[in-house]
């Protein structure tokens, strides 16, 4: 599948009135109205964007906000931008099969499934949030019927020839599961999905209300304790409308009337949560959130310490052609952040020859394939892609760049 793009920027302005869905006044887990705004991210520019050619106007950022719930220890943003806005088919850009770090995480999840299910055959695996297939099209052998739900479906269908795997372009909230799936599902997965949704009860109990009785559900998603110890607020986006802690996540099944079954962390990959349940209103066990609002706001002002030095490092180096490394989605994040456009960087690097040429739709950046970057110890490297620091830093060190600059004291 090839990356999505934007192929003009037409309008650098956005009608707040007309993408802005909702206004968070309650906690989306225990109802309670007692939010705290952890922070306050006035013009957050849209994330995941990429253009053929040079964007002629930067588009405008969103408001946005970062709220917190004391009685459930839950996360959520204070608004919910219009989804044609962030999940268009045309717009979209996150891929599974073009991300070395996705594929990866699937497999780690995979390997959890089988685990937990000791390689059990399933009759209907239905995954919502399906992307673009790669995780169904891993389960092959693992069950009859398989069935995809994703919005980035809606305008066009993939390319598909086997007659068992189903596709559902839509959302979750307005899916009538009786009609678009073929049988009730025997087991429900959902990857990093959850999170982008508004009603997240409501989504869960039509899951649950729709599977079979002895169905399994295991979902993943970010959690928000690892966000905190690692300091990573460039991870709060518009898309990202959930924060689950495991206490707030616990407390939605103790709702739901679901039993938790097992659950464990998958640190490496943006130190997601692996939670599995089933049917059954077993009183849960309670989990105790490790951070008190003082520690959440330490936290945030070290982010913001750590965002001030590294961008006046970065100015300093006046004598240095500097480049980014990674053209990840996040980057207009990591820019808003740093308070700047990154117009000083050359360009950004980067491995994937489908990004090579392109440029981000709200950043006057362009990508160039790593094979086009010689005297690499003329440069210095800026670590864009900070999830990936880690291999993009064994790639480097043979090369003996002159510098290397990384955002975060955390690897």
């Amino acid at each position: 599948m090839s990356l999505e793009l934007i192929e003009n920027q037409v309008n650098t302005k956005i009608n707040h009135k007309d993408i802005i869905l909702d206004k968070s006044s309650t906690c989306s887990i225990c109802n309670k109205s007692n939010l705290i705004e952890i922070m306050n991210m006035p013009s957050l520019p849209i994330s995941g964007q990429f253009s053929t050619r040079k964007p002629v106007g930067i588009l405008e950022g969103i408001d946005q906000s970062l709220l917190w719930c004391p009685e459930c220890a839950h996360g959520q943003l204070s608004s919910r931008i219009s989804p044609c806005i962030l999940y268009d088919s045309q717009k979209y850009a996150l891929r599974t099969s073009l991300s070395e770090t996705s594929k990866e995480g699937t497999k780690v999840f995979l390997d959890y499934l089988k685990k937990l299910t000791f390689n059990k055959n399933f009759n209907c695996i239905f995954d919502v949030g399906c992307n673009d297939l790669y995780l169904l099209k891993e389960m092959k052998a693992c069950s009859k019927i398989r069935v995809g739900l994703d919005p980035i479906w809606i305008s066009n269908k993939p390319d598909n020839d086997d007659p068992d795997l189903f596709v559902i372009g839509g959302s979750i909230e307005d899916a009538d599961l009786n009609k678009a799936l073929p049988e009730r599902p025997d087991l429900i997965i959902c990857r990093h999905t959850l999170e982008h949704i508004f009603s997240v009860k409501m989504v869960l109990k039509k899951l649950i209300d729709f599977s079979t009785e002895d169905a399994i559900f295991l979902f993943e998603i970010p959690l928000f304790e690892s966000l905190l110890t690692r300091g990573r607020f460039d991870q709060i986006f518009h898309e990202h409308l959930q924060y689950f802690s495991l206490s707030s996540f616990n407390i939605l099944l103790e709702k739901c009337k679901v039993e938790l079954i097992d659950y464990t962390e998958n640190y490496q990959n943006w130190g997601t949560l692996m939670i599995a349940f089933k049917k059954g209103a077993s009183k849960q066990k309670r989990f105790e959130f490790p951070f008190t609002i003082k520690e959440i706001e330490q936290r945030k002002n070290l982010f913001f310490s750590q965002m001030d030095n590294t961008i006046k490092i970065l100015l300093d180096l006046t004598n240095t052609p500097i480049y980014g490394y990674g053209a990840a989605l996040l980057l207009p994040v990591l820019a808003y952040h740093l308070k700047t456009d990154f117009s000083f960087l050359k360009a950004v690097i980067d491995d994937a020859e489908e990004k090579d040429g392109l440029f981000y739709a709200n950043l006057p950046l362009e990508i160039q394939h790593s094979s086009k970057i010689t005297k690499f110890n003329e440069l210095a490297i800026f670590i864009t892609a900070i999830d990936n620091v880690k291999p993009i830093m064994t790639k480097l060190f043979p090369y003996r760049p002159k510098h290397i600059i990384y955002p975060f004291h955390i690897m």
